[in-house]
């Protein structure tokens, strides 16, 4: 009856309300009201309303779905000027065609969703007379007005996720979803990307769904989890498009399967005990693609790692997917549902914190594979290498020097089996082509000293007056050189004069790279430089304010150490520890960040063998070793490209909204080298605040 009502009085509205409208506007008007290609509203002609309008809009957001000129008016007939709010039981005009607008939630008619409206219902419900719409207070769309309305309504108010009023988007739902031949006997669930559990850890995570958040040109991964009660065989794995919720637009996307390393991690890294921490299990770390087949070991977990890429034209939004486990027979035996939701915002094609990740490279029998494959799959990872696939005066390589995804480059360096060397011809050649283009000359560096200690000092020195000797300048040149310690001295003299390593390569470097924990404070404990250097000196963060206050750059570096306490690329940690370390480059204000190899220990993997200790030094594999083909990614790789989006989100924020507002939300992730969260869910919260202040800002 209600809902007769509310056409009867949209009808009266229609013949009475608005003559003043057309007295003024009609001229300019359509002739009928027609939504434009990208609008995701319905035109309702039967319930004589325009329905999927999505929360609460302005009069300028609803009329830009449409084509041509219409007009918004209120329930006096009068029009209402763009920057009002949209009510349920406003009239949208076009020429003669009219239909009113309905705001899910607004069911007192004032244009907001709020605690009123929860009220409203509640007095329609216990049969009080009020005066509300029941299209509008109808949000779950099921023909009435209940509590579940209502306590819908609270939660959209509350913020909570996963609420759509109306069912106008769609939504997550961790419901169970049984497949047509659904097989009781085995599990299918989900983990965020950061958790990595082992084979043994078999409890059931509760997520029968997952959803990926992103911006646009951004990559996430999930895992899908596979358990059996007895052993399989002849498995198939499939994943459907990540359609868009409105329809017309699909997200790329990629399934994968996961080889294990027999190996410890560390339930805890900064406890007080950590012997009581280790836990053995075999742990995820080669990503490998699918194969046509495959098997389940019973009582063991079987890891999927589900991706999923937002180009930068992606409508924001929710997708969705299915993940299909199919037996020998061809028959779906389990299916979930995988969702991706696209933040309203893009991640720039150039990363805001440089990187030089030496990259190796593995061709092969056939030497199908190139560095070159090698090189832009770690690029497509985030992630810059040490040098270009291609020499600086080719036009390949000064294509690479352009694309905005190459962070930094090498011109010409020592050390490394002689893979940066260049003599003096060349190296002057090239640094005049790299100074020709002022992107170019951001990016490239030259690195002659890697660990310096000691009497090794004196090479800083040395290479850099050779190299200015070479060049004929000092200008332009970028010189780093990775410092380990600061505790050592080129000779005694030095040492009597207290000129400690810092200050001797001073005159020399304007690219610094210290390990990680020079930025640990004496009075958190621990050690990086001696007492006596800090008396005479200070400290080194202060010392990094004082070399970027003169124009010179900031980055750092983790290899070997620093181990257990401190934030590495470790096998031992979980991902969230990997994650914090750009946290905790960003708590720092570092520029960059450098790692001395990507596949460093590949000659320990054999059919008979696969011994890499932590994982210092390999981030990637070749496929070749387990038979596939070509580069593939270590688990932990995929949490360092994570982790550089996450320092592109929290620079992006700070150029919306301060430095100070961001360093509040990244303070509950990380507030020192060894004060920082465990827990993966602490970080994605973060991150979620972090992605609110970006898109508010951006309003």
């Amino acid at each position: 009856m209600k809902r007769i009502i509310s056409i009867l009085i949209t009808g009266t509205m229609l013949i009475c309300g608005i003559g003043s409208v057309f007295a003024a506007e009609q001229t300019d008007t359509a002739d009928s009201l027609v939504l434009s290609e990208s609008s995701h509203l319905k035109l309702d002609r039967d319930a004589g309303f325009v329905d999927m309008i999505d929360g609460t809009v302005t009069v300028a957001e609803l009329k830009s779905n449409f084509v041509g000129t219409v007009v918004v008016a209120a329930a006096d007939g009068t029009a209402k000027a763009d920057d009002e709010a949209v009510a349920t039981g406003d009239t949208v005009v076009a020429g003669d065609d009219s239909l009113m607008a309905i705001i899910y939630g607004d069911a007192d008619g004032n244009g907001k969703v709020n605690i009123g409206d929860v009220a409203a219902a509640l007095k329609s419900i216990a049969k009080w007379d009020v005066d509300i719409s029941a299209y509008a207070a109808d949000v779950d769309k099921n023909g009435k007005v209940n509590l579940a309305d209502a306590s819908k309504v609270l939660k959209k108010v509350a913020k909570w996720d996963d609420i759509s009023l109306g069912n106008v988007r769609m939504v997550f739902d961790n419901t169970h979803v049984n497949a047509e031949n659904e097989n009781a006997d085995m599990e299918l669930f989900f983990t965020d990307m950061m958790n990595k559990l082992g084979r043994r850890q078999t409890e059931n995570t509760g997520l029968n769904a997952f959803k990926m958040k992103m911006a646009k040109n951004e990559t996430e991964s999930c895992q899908a989890l596979l358990l059996s009660d007895s052993d399989m065989e002849g498995l198939t794995a499939e994943l459907t498009p990540f359609e868009y919720e409105f329809g017309g637009h699909s997200l790329e996307s990629k399934l994968e399967w996961i080889n294990y390393y027999d190996h410890n991690i560390l339930t805890r890294v900064n406890p007080r005990n950590m012997a009581d921490f280790w836990y053995g299990d075999y742990f995820p770390e080669i990503v490998l693609p699918m194969a046509d087949s495959f098997e389940l070991q019973s009582d063991m977990l079987q890891h999927l790692i589900i991706s999923v890429t937002a180009g930068k034209d992606a409508p924001a939004g929710m997708y969705r997917a299915a993940l299909n486990i199919k037996d020998a027979d061809g028959k779906v035996i389990k299916t979930a549902y995988v969702y991706a939701y696209v933040w309203d915002f893009a991640l720039p094609d150039a990363p805001y914190s440089a990187s030089i990740f030496n990259t190796q490279w593995y061709g092969g029998k056939n030497d199908e594979y190139s560095y070159k494959d090698y090189y832009n799959f770690m690029l497509d990872n985030n992630l810059s290498a040490y040098v270009l696939p291609y020499d600086i005066d080719t036009p390949e390589g000064q294509a690479y020097m352009s694309d905005p995804r190459v962070s930094a480059f090498v011109i010409a360096g020592e050390g490394y089996g002689g893979i940066m060397s260049e003599d003096d011809e060349d190296t002057k050649k090239y640094f005049e082509i790299v100074q020709s283009n002022p992107e170019w000359a951001k990016k490239g560096l030259f690195y002659y000293t890697d660990e310096p200690w000691g009497p090794g000092l004196l090479n800083v020195k040395t290479t850099y007056e050779h190299l200015v000797d070479v060049l004929g300048t000092t200008e332009g040149i970028r010189n780093i050189t990775p410092l380990a310690g600061n505790d050592s001295f080129v000779d005694e003299d030095h040492q009597n004069r207290g000129i400690d390593p810092v200050a001797y390569i001073d005159p020399y470097i304007n690219v610094w790279c210290p390990q990680s924990p020079a930025f640990h404070r004496m009075n958190e404990g621990g050690l990086w430089t001696p007492r006596r250097m800090v008396s005479l000196y200070g400290e080194f963060p202060e010392r990094a304010e004082a070399f970027k206050a003169k124009g010179e750059e900031m980055w750092w570096y983790v290899c070997c150490s620093p181990e257990v306490p401190y934030a590495n690329y470790f096998t031992w940690y979980q991902g969230v520890i990997l994650r914090v370390l750009l946290w905790q480059q960003y708590f720092n204000d570092v520029d960059g960040q450098l790692y001395y190899a990507t596949g460093a220990h590949w000659d320990r993997i054999s059919k008979n063998q696969f011994d890499i200790y932590n994982g210092d030094g390999v981030l990637m594999f070749p496929g070749e070793f387990f038979g596939r083909t070509g580069p593939c990614a270590s688990w932990r790789l995929y949490q360092v490209r994570d982790g550089f989006d996450d320092f592109d989100y929290l620079r992006i924020a700070e150029e919306l909204v301060g430095r100070e507002a961001v360093m509040k939300v990244v303070n509950k992730v990380t507030s020192g080298m060894l004060k920082f969260t465990e827990d993966y869910r602490v970080l994605d919260a973060c991150r979620d605040e972090i992605v609110q202040m970006i898109l508010e800002a951006q309003k």
